[in-house]
């Protein structure tokens, strides 16, 4: 928060009540209260199969003014739309030009914008390596799509916050992006709320890009309340896309359905563009070996579904709900979880980076770093050293931001974030120690797990000889064989959650699947350890005026008082906590307690 300048704790209330309204969001849809899954933590005490499917059931079964606004007919309703017939053409026409396509994002949808464009590069990296022909085109085709998050790459591994806040901080990236007349920029804005967004899509605008807005909001509700908002729609040139999939599992959550949609429509858009171009310069023989890259664009929404379908129930369920249990069982006895994989650790580490700020969780620890508060989950590649994992995971050089005082000042920064500028420089990424070497901090306490993904049988020789050398250090190994399953034995101690899908060429399908089913995975253990109440994330970090509001709304709904003397009683938590113990619960959680209240305590 930027309110250390505020010395009372009753000042800095009423400093935000006064004049932060634009940040006041109770009447926005994905702020509230999902009734599919009211009863979660309830419901979960009892049967974890029973939670998790109701967590998935948000994905498929959302209504909203009684009209359905689940994934699949909202994403199918945007695949017939003139605008995402226009944002394929526009990706295809950037290869064939040699332009940029820049997608910009903050927070979740920051972390999987990363994740589109290094599906993206990853796509013509193999391709060259399949038709070495061609190989100069298909590495000239890498970068034509790029990607930021508001508070640059280190935002992948720690919140940056109060970033987002900030319309300029948006439209500063996009300069230092170099973008202009011929470019796209793809602005995931989540659900208009995000301040940094807005300023990214008007400057991109401004400078003569072809702009995508893709919203999941209802518009006249963003309009009435929130002139960020009302600033993107007032420009004709932005191309609107509406992905509004109503109220989130869990209140607030936009990495759950939020995210998932985007990632959906986005990733299907990349995907038939790289169908079109190779249809128009790829032999017959050519296009056989690049194999399946695009499914027909009917498909998407049914294959989505049929995921879900898949996840919420039968061995799959089965499978999360014994994740789900063996995770709550290490963190319930304060122990350590860490995964392990190659080809999927950015989808790994996506979902448990965001554990943080959702739920007030200790960040990823760097490696040199022996003081601070270890990560309950973190995540480790088996083939590569730091250096060369970090860059698997990027598939392009690390941006940080190398913003001065002067900047910062330029910018109208909070004097807050003056005069303690965060250290968001390229180099601060690769102090987060992600490679195979040894980490003695990961088996330091018990209980410990390390747990191999084997995601599509991605688990290879090589990285089950390293998990099975790694595992002798740990207390217990765990492979989590997930999506197509070989015949036979690779572990002794294995869970299954087996899924049946189409491999294209971006990988989308995979993508969301492994999403979907760890999203769940947090989502359903934090619930179950009494970490959600009902299904509000009471154990909220607020690292920005927007989880200010959202952590004064929880407390005002659930001990049934006024939001302006619930926003009181926030700060009041925030003011007298002592910063050692950051992580102790969430200021949502001590305010309830110190009213009188018990977030265990059944819902009436």
């Amino acid at each position: 928060m930027d309110y250390k300048d505020i010395k009372d704790y009753k000042k800095a209330s009423k400093d935000f009540l006064e004049n932060e309204k634009q940040f006041h969001l109770g009447v926005i849809p994905t702020e509230q209260s999902n009734v599919l899954t009211r009863n979660l933590s309830a419901t979960i005490a009892k049967d974890t199969k029973a939670g998790v499917a109701m967590i998935l059931s948000a994905d498929v079964k959302n209504t909203y003014e009684g009209k359905h606004v689940d994934i699949p007919t909202v994403a199918g309703r945007a695949f017939k739309s003139k605008q995402f017939a226009r944002l394929v053409d526009d990706v295809k026409r950037v290869i064939d030009e040699n332009k940029r396509v820049v997608i910009s994002s903050v927070g979740a949808s920051g972390r999987m914008a990363i994740q589109l464009d290094a599906a993206w590069r990853n796509f013509w990296m193999n391709l060259a390596t399949k038709i070495p022909a061609k190989r100069d085109i298909f590495m000239n085709n890498v970068n034509r799509v790029e990607s930021f998050t508001t508070g640059g790459d280190r935002a992948l591994v720690r919140s940056v916050e109060n970033f987002e806040d900030y319309m300029t901080f948006g439209a500063e990236q996009v300069r230092e992006a170099g973008i202009g007349v011929g470019d796209v920029l793809l602005g995931l804005s989540e659900c208009g709320l995000s301040a940094s967004i807005n300023g990214s899509v008007i400057e991109a605008d401004i400078r003569g890009c072809t702009t995508y807005y893709l919203f999941c909001n209802p518009k006249d509700i963003l309009c009435e309340h929130l002139e960020r908002v009302r600033k993107v729609f007032a420009r004709p040139n932005i191309i609107k896309m509406p992905l509004f999939v109503g109220n989130m599992a869990v209140s607030g959550s936009t990495r759950m359905q939020v995210t998932t949609v985007e990632l959906l429509v986005a990733g299907a858009a990349f995907e038939l563009a790289c169908q079109k171009w190779c249809d128009e310069n790829l032999t017959e023989a050519e296009k056989k070996a690049a194999g399946l890259i695009a499914l027909d664009i009917n498909e998407y929404a049914k294959a989505f579904k049929a995921i879900n379908k898949q996840l919420s129930s039968g061995k799959a369920l089965a499978g999360l709900a014994q994740a789900v249990e063996l995770e709550k069982s290490i963190y319930d006895n304060h122990g350590l979880v860490t995964y392990c994989t190659h080809d999927y650790l950015l989808d790994i580490m996506t979902d448990t980076t965001e554990r943080q700020p959702t739920f007030t969780l200790p960040p990823f620890r760097k490696y040199e770093d022996k003081n601070a508060e270890l990560s309950w989950a973190y995540v480790k590649d088996p083939l590569y050293d730091n250096e060369v994992a970090w860059q698997h995971v990027f598939r392009r050089p690390i941006k940080g931001l190398n913003w001065t005082k002067e900047d910062y000042i330029r910018l109208e920064a909070a004097p807050d974030i003056i005069a303690n500028m965060p250290q968001v420089g390229s180099e601060e990424v690769e102090k987060y120690n992600i490679g195979n070497c040894d980490d003695e901090s990961r088996y330091s306490r018990k209980p410990n797990v390390l747990v191999c993904m084997d995601i599509n049988d991605s688990a290879t020789p090589e990285v089950l000889a390293w998990f099975k050398e790694e595992v002798k250090k740990f207390e217990k190994g765990v492979l989590i064989r997930m999506g197509s399953i070989s015949k036979g034995k690779k572990y002794e101690n294995e869970i299954h959650i087996p899924v049946k899908l189409e491999r294209t060429s971006n990988e989308l399908l995979t993508h969301l699947m492994v999403k979907l089913s760890f999203n769940v995975l947090s989502t359903a253990t934090m619930a179950k350890m009494g970490r959600v109440w009902s299904n509000w994330m009471i154990q909220v970090l607020p690292t920005n005026k927007k989880l200010i509001d959202r952590s004064t709304r929880i407390i005002a709904n659930i001990a049934g008082i006024p939001y302006e003397k619930a926003n009181e009683e926030f700060f009041k938590s925030c003011y007298e906590r002592d910063a050692k113990d950051e992580y102790r619960e969430s200021y949502v959680v001590e305010t309830l307690k110190r009213l009188g209240k018990d977030p265990k305590e059944d819902i009436k």
